[in-house]
């Protein structure tokens, strides 16, 4: 279904009725990630969308909604500077595409190990936003073999999520029912004006005066206008409100002994009434971090902040690497 969507609505398809909330957008810069490669690899039932740059050791680096690998326009550079960034698509999102609809975050673990070996990375670092962030929880569980260290921005265990999901939180958080509703209609809904939500969700989120870049924002924009990609989104949330909470409970008293670190926004909900980095250490006991001065697109709103820190974490987890396989 989703391949199909994709083909019979072209991308840049105007859908855009209103020019939607103002989201504060950067001066311009150019194109986002224009010195990095890009890369499409096969994996079974679609392919993975990727840009890579840099030289070192490997690390991924994953988006969240209703973003793409644009989002990182700001701390890849940098990383690549001491190592190999692989910036993907996650499954349906962006540029990546597949004909399957199973979209948990173990499916989307599996396309990435699968990205990352293709690009012949067997071990790697992953660090993730959003629900790319929730992908790297379950990368780090389903392919310990693969993980060398995680560094999670801006999340709580999804089982976290819906066990305090209360008024305050459904109204903070409502997209995540609203996403996983059948029948089509948050997909028919959106598609009204694609562009509209997009930015009325980033400003909802972050809160913020610093701005997109706007290449990043174009990107958003661009993928929202594909039926495909909202459909992605809306199949990511059911899969969360269901198949994913079975396979995290089942995994609900694991704990792995990597490097982990933890970022949250202060001025965003995940810190609101919970302690992230608390929660995390039940899963990865080794874990640092600490709150960032953002609301929930830290490496957009805080940029040399979280990438000081994201390196940090990265240099101090490399010694791995240098051991004997």
């Amino acid at each position: 279904m989703c391949a199909a969507a994709r083909r019979d609505n072209p991308r840049g398809r105007a859908v855009r009725a209103r020019p939607g909330p103002a989201v504060p957008i950067r001066p311009p810069g150019g194109t986002v990630l224009a010195d990095f490669a890009p890369q499409d690899v096969p994996v079974p039932d679609g392919v993975v969308h990727a840009r890579t740059g840099g030289d070192g050791p490997p690390v991924l680096l994953l988006h969240g909604f209703p973003q793409t690998h644009a989002m990182w326009h700001a701390l890849a550079p940098v990383l690549a500077e001491e190592f190999t960034v692989v910036a993907a698509d996650l499954r349906g999102y962006g540029r990546s595409w597949t004909e399957s609809e199973d979209f948990t975050f173990r499916a989307m673990a599996a396309d990435q190990v699968r990205l990352m070996r293709a690009l012949g990375h067997d071990r790697f670092h992953v660090v993730g936003h959003d629900r790319g962030a929730r992908t790297a929880h379950r990368m780090a569980f389903d392919a310990p073999e693969s993980v060398l260290s995680v560094a999670l921005l801006d999340i709580l265990p999804t089982l976290e999520v819906w066990r305090s999901m209360d008024a305050w939180l459904v109204q903070k958080y409502y997209h995540w029912a609203f996403l996983a509703q059948g029948g089509g209609l948050p997909q028919t809904l959106i598609g009204h004006d694609p562009v509209y939500f997009v930015r009325a969700t980033l400003q909802g989120l972050s809160g913020t005066e610093v701005g997109f870049h706007p290449a990043a924002l174009a990107a958003y924009e661009e993928a929202a206008r594909d039926p495909s990609v909202v459909d992605a989104w809306c199949r990511d949330y059911r899969a969360a409100a269901g198949p994913d909470v079975e396979i995290d409970r089942a995994d609900e008293d694991a704990r792995l002994e990597i490097p982990a670190l933890v970022l949250w926004g202060a001025r965003g909900r995940v810190g609101a009434r919970e302690d992230p980095l608390e929660l995390w250490r039940r899963h990865f006991p080794g874990a640092t971090g600490r709150a960032v001065d953002a609301g929930h697109f830290l490496a957009e709103e805080r940029p040399e902040e979280v990438t000081a820190a994201v390196l940090a974490h990265l240099r101090a987890a490399r010694s791995p690497l240098r051991r004997p396989a």
